[in-house]
């Protein structure tokens, strides 16, 4: 039982990598079974299909995301803007894999898992962002004449509209310098006088 738990592990892992490296098209089930070194008998075994396995990827995923951001909201050690900083590189680590193969990919060939994936990070980033920006209020970082859900709704319009690969091949800047440069014009118009003082400090 642990065994299988392991070798269903290992396939997902190794599936992911080879799915992010090559897209999800151009990987068969048969090269799947011997770059992990085991029999197409034992992967069909634990998975029906290539598509099973991307969709069990897509849920570990997200099951990953949603402890990330719970852990992060209900964080009460960890220095408010310490957190707004973790969950701006989570963001980045994030939009960094559109230039990935899988992407376009799975645009193409599976348009279904892709919406999936783009609804859940849609809800997901708004809810934890909104969450952020109220706790910032709340701690006084953040100006109490904002509404949240505005400037959840104006970072992620900038966001998506300038983290893309159209807007993106038209820059001289790599994505996270981009991200760097609507992060400062967005918050600096959103701090506090105190708030502004801690941000400015901790990006130097």
């Amino acid at each position: 039982m642990i065994r299988d738990i392991e070798i269903k592990e290992r396939i997902l892992q190794t599936t992911k990598e080879m799915f992010y490296k090559f897209g999800y098209s151009k990987v068969t089930m048969e090269e799947i079974a011997a770059d992990l070194g085991i029999s197409k008998k034992t992967l069909y075994k634990h998975f029906s299909n290539k598509e099973h396995i991307l969709k069990e990827i897509v849920n570990g995923a997200k099951c990953e995301i949603e402890t990330y951001v719970d852990n992060l909201i209900e964080d009460k050690q960890t220095e408010f803007i310490t957190k707004l900083q973790n969950f701006m590189a989570f963001v980045v680590s994030h939009f960094s894999r559109l230039s990935n193969p899988i992407v376009q990919d799975l645009v193409k060939n599976q348009p279904e898992v892709w919406k999936e994936i783009q609804e859940f990070r849609k809800k997901n980033a708004h809810d934890c962002f909104t969450r952020l920006i109220n706790q910032g209020i709340k701690n006084g970082i953040f100006r109490d004449d904002i509404n949240s859900e505005v400037v959840t709704m104006l970072y992620f319009s900038a966001v998506h509209g300038m983290l893309n690969l159209e807007t993106l091949s038209q820059l001289p800047i790599t994505a996270d310098e981009a991200y760097k440069i609507i992060v400062r014009v967005l918050f600096e118009g959103i701090f506090t006088s105190e708030g502004r003082k801690k941000f400015k400090n901790k990006i130097q």
